[in-house]
């Protein structure tokens, strides 16, 4: 039966799963993708049609934690009343995937960015991963510098807080 996801915080799409011994078919917005997974080490393998890659799955709840060629995602399940409601993450701080170390930061206090900027980078399971900001706006804190270590969850980096909208009566 399809589900809905959606990533970090874009919008939901459409997701349908169909397995047929070690092989599956993920269909995505109407787009099949066909590949398989195994267990690995700590994580796993990933092969789609003849490219195989690392891959690591975290899942906490209604969230899953994915890195994965090089970069991490952020997968939920979408909740219709909670989207109706208009609930959601917040944008206002990038937050650890999953325990790592930051290799490198892009950013400082005051900076001005662009969602989808590069904030930092990290470095969880031998893998590097891009931090990425999640809306425009200025970075209010940078919390971790290179070389600190940090637990999933952690917060990274702070942008100044959008001003709530004020809702005509």
């Amino acid at each position: 039966m399809p589900f809905e996801i959606t990533l970090g915080d874009g919008d939901a799409h459409a997701v349908d799963v169909a397995r047929r011994g070690g092989r599956a078919t993920v269909t995505i917005d109407g787009r099949d993708y066909h590949g398989s997974l195994r267990p690995a080490g700590d994580g796993y393998e990933l092969t789609l049609e003849d490219r195989a890659e690392p891959l690591w799955i975290v899942v906490q709840g209604d969230e899953v934690l994915v890195h994965a060629f090089g970069r991490s995602w952020s997968l939920s399940i979408v909740d219709p009343i909670e989207r109706s409601r208009g609930g959601g993450p917040s944008e206002d701080v990038a937050t650890a995937p999953m325990p790592g170390t930051v290799v490198r930061v892009e950013v400082a206090a005051g900076d001005e960015v662009a969602k989808g900027d590069v904030l930092l980078v990290i470095e969880s399971m031998k893998m590097q991963s891009e931090i990425t900001a999640l809306r425009d706006g200025t970075v209010e804190q940078v919390f971790l510098a290179v070389d600190d270590t940090f637990d999933r969850g952690a917060a990274l980096v702070a942008l100044v807080p959008e001003p709530e909208a004020v809702e005509a009566d």
